[in-house]
């Protein structure tokens, strides 16, 4: 389990580093290239669902093209404007740069691996590049909305290309009429008003809402948007790992679509720290209704085929596991600020990492169809003690700055306890 944890934490690490890369970065000082693909993503799924067109090869072309932001770490961006005739070779270096830099990151990895595969070009693939563009002129004009008026001539030229290249449609393409919609909804100023505009209002959104804001955040700070792709990235690499360790059977397309909405209903800007919303009964119940309330209003802006899958999360093993992510990663990132950013300010917030915010994980004598469940349980047990006990011992100094002595022994003792006889976990 502590390679895994190890694991985890070289993926997180490569996830906030891969999130400083932005496009047209002379005019832009917020929006990443993981933005961009997260928008794109989202779109991509929008259409799959809409066209009941989920196959392997969807799946695949979306894992591939998530996976692959994560080389920014050690590449930056890489996102260049290549002429016609140069396109095959550039792409042929590229893949071969991606597969190098698979190879070099894995090399670190004890258990968990990125699966990268070069895929022949496919109409799965080549929609995601068409969406590239649509992503890229939604959030321009998200920042020209927000005063960044030295963008228009950005705009212009992006929208004038999206509107231009309804003449370079191949009518056999599977995506066509879907393409040519999204491209007359631009030309006629309509795109905000529909199904995909509340689709991308919703991800640029959660893009804005922060977490850990009740904290100071060395590294990158997180926001929403940032924290679906690093739950998307790790729900991919555990749910292979279990499936050829393990023998599971978890369908990865379903996993990747869940993890991507998984935050959806904190659009309106509802990240509310989890030991206000457990404080008791009465805020677990309120907040319960607001989340329900917040759902449901979601469910209506973008559809009932994707609010199916924010469902998923409570009824199915995808949507357990991305769940557990979740949960896992606000864990982990109190390790990562401490011991890897030296931001001791982390040590006090140690105390809200408490068993019984994750006792909702029992549910898992539920779920019939995972054949490992006591897995599940030992690696969130053995997240929360490697981070609680590394967390509390990297710094005494600091530490005493927060609790008292008997506090301290406390969590110790806890910890202790955990290690002798983990079955007292969550009980």
């Amino acid at each position: 389990m502590e390679d895994i944890l190890e694991d985890l934490i070289s993926i997180y690490i490569s996830c906030i580093n891969s999130y400083s890369a932005r496009f047209h970065q002379v005019l832009n000082n917020k929006y990443t290239l993981v933005d961009k693909a997260m928008i794109t993503s989202y779109l991509f799924v929008k259409i799959i669902e809409d066209k009941k067109m989920q196959c392997e090869e969807a799946t695949n072309s979306l894992l591939n093209y998530i996976l692959k932001q994560i080389i920014y770490s050690e590449t930056g961006s890489i996102s260049l404007e290549v002429q016609q005739d140069k396109l095959k070779l550039y792409n042929e270096i590229l893949d071969s740069l991606i597969l190098e830099k698979f190879k070099y990151k894995n090399r670190i990895l004890r258990k968990l691996k990125y699966q990268y595969i070069v895929l022949k070009e496919n109409p799965y693939s080549n929609l995601l590049i068409f969406l590239e563009d649509i992503a890229e002129y939604v959030t321009l004009e998200r920042m020209l909305s927000e005063g960044q008026v030295q963008v228009q001539n950005l705009f212009d030229n992006k929208k004038n290309t999206i509107i231009n290249s309804i003449g370079t449609l191949d009518k056999n393409d599977i995506f066509y009429d879907a393409k040519k919609q999204i491209i007359n909804l631009i030309s006629g100023n309509q795109f905000n008003q529909s199904d995909y505009g509340e689709l991308m209002h919703i991800a640029l959104n959660i893009k804005d809402v922060y977490r850990f804001s009740n904290c100071g955040v060395i590294s990158t700070p997180e926001n929403v948007l940032f924290h679906s792709y690093m739950v998307t990235i790790i729900s991919i690499l555990l749910a292979e790992y279990c499936n050829k360790e393990l023998n599971e059977n978890i369908d990865i397309y379903k996993i990747m679509v869940i993890s991507l909405l998984h935050d959806f209903t904190e659009y309106k800007g509802t990240e509310i720290i989890a030991p206000f919303k457990n404080y008791n009964d009465i805020t677990k119940k309120m907040f319960s209704e607001i989340e329900t309330a917040d759902t449901n209003e979601l469910i209506g802006k973008i559809g009932q085929k994707l609010g199916d899958y924010i469902h998923m999360i409570k009824t199915t093993k995808e949507g357990y596991i991305s769940e557990l992510i979740d949960k896992m990663l606000p864990i982990i990132r109190t390790w990562i600020e401490i011991g890897y950013f030296n931001n001791y300010t982390f040590i006090g917030i140690s105390h809200t990492i408490y068993q019984d915010r994750l006792k909702r994980f029992l549910r898992v004598e539920k779920i019939d169809d995972l054949n490992n469940k006591s897995f599940f349980l030992d690696l969130l047990r053995e997240c929360y003690i490697y981070t609680k006990g590394h967390s509390l011992e990297a710094n005494t100094e600091y530490s005493l700055k927060f609790y008292t002595p008997d506090e301290l022994n406390e969590f110790r003792k806890e910890t202790e306890l955990l290690k002798e006889r983990p079955e007292t976990f969550l009980i």
